[in-house]
């Protein structure tokens, strides 16, 4: 997997595509239950923000229109939002060397290709050379197979765990960054 799908920072036409992908990967994950309008806003809000380092996975394999009689793109499979880190939860000021990751999102039609894992190395080797030298990131408890991931990428669960916004466990994990955002070898699967 990966000769044919590419990360790369998201500009702004992005942002729209980004969001469906995070929207469609949530339904499924949720067995079908929608998301509050205002969770898809805030989420397109957070995308948006030129702060934020938004990155997208497009899928070249894939049958698109190249330009040639039209502008589509390749189609964006996947999204990963690097923040700065702030303390009390988000609420206060940055955390030097921080990174806040959030949103991370596969279409389930691709779920299984290791396009979280390129989107996870994309991030981190960036937000090393941006001076990040930690990352966390809070994921819902039961999510089996982004436990595995983040397990995979060298974070580790730090013991701290919450109720969110939609009434779901989360739990938080965090990790170091080192040169060039290399990965840290978790156990596996």
């Amino acid at each position: 997997m990966g000769e044919t799908v590419v990360v790369r920072q998201a500009g702004p036409a992005d942002v729209a595509a980004a969001a469906e992908v995070w929207y469609a990967s949530h339904l499924v994950r949720r067995n079908g239950r929608a998301l509050p309008k205002e969770r898809h806003d805030l989420a397109v809000a957070r995308m948006s923000d030129p702060a934020g380092m938004l990155l997208i996975a497009e899928d070249f394999g894939a049958q698109y229109d190249s330009g040639l009689s039209g502008s589509l793109s390749p189609p964006v499979i996947g999204t990963i939002l690097g923040e700065a880190g702030r303390e009390n939860d988000g609420t206060g000021p940055p955390v030097p060397g921080l990174l806040h990751l959030a949103l991370l999102s596969v279409h389930p039609d691709h779920w299984g290709r290791h396009v979280g894992r390129l989107l996870m190395e994309g991030i981190t080797v960036r937000a090393f050379a941006l001076g990040y030298r930690r990352a966390q990131l809070w994921a819902h408890a039961d999510n089996a197979v982004a436990g595995r991931l983040y397990r995979a990428t060298g974070f580790r669960r730090t013991g701290r765990a919450r109720i969110d916004d939609w009434g779901e466990l989360v739990v938080h994990h965090q990790r170091e960054l080192h040169h060039q955002g290399e990965l840290q070898s978790g156990p596996p699967g």
